[in-house]
């Protein structure tokens, strides 16, 4: 969306009203958490001894992979990737914990 507004209540049920917010301006906003994705990406592949290139697919779960700016960034850093995306990207989050919290080790 190009404007939208949001009810001040839903965040904060003490206030009332509704803020106006373009999308630049929400765009703006978010260039720190943009460069801090990219930063923990770019530190990820390093630990990793891989480069970019040599991811061949990338799964957008969460809530960030909604939003177009993560998705753009991710397309961007792994240009040959497939990319994956999901109907209920937080379902998929809360699989993979279940999965890693059954992988735990018990202590009985």
């Amino acid at each position: 969306m190009v404007n939208a507004s949001l009810d001040v209540d839903d965040f904060d049920t003490n206030q009332e009203g509704n803020i106006q917010i373009s999308q630049e301006g929400f765009q703006k906003m978010c260039e720190l958490l943009l460069k801090r994705v990219k930063n923990t990406l770019d530190a990820a592949l390093h630990n990793s001894n891989f480069n970019a290139n040599q991811i061949n697919k990338v799964l957008h779960v969460g809530g960030g992979s909604r939003m177009p700016m993560i998705k753009q960034l991710l397309r961007n850093m792994f240009l040959e990737a497939e990319h994956c995306t999901e109907e209920h990207p937080d379902e998929v989050v809360a699989i993979g914990a279940a999965y890693y919290a059954y992988s735990l080790p018990s202590d009985s």
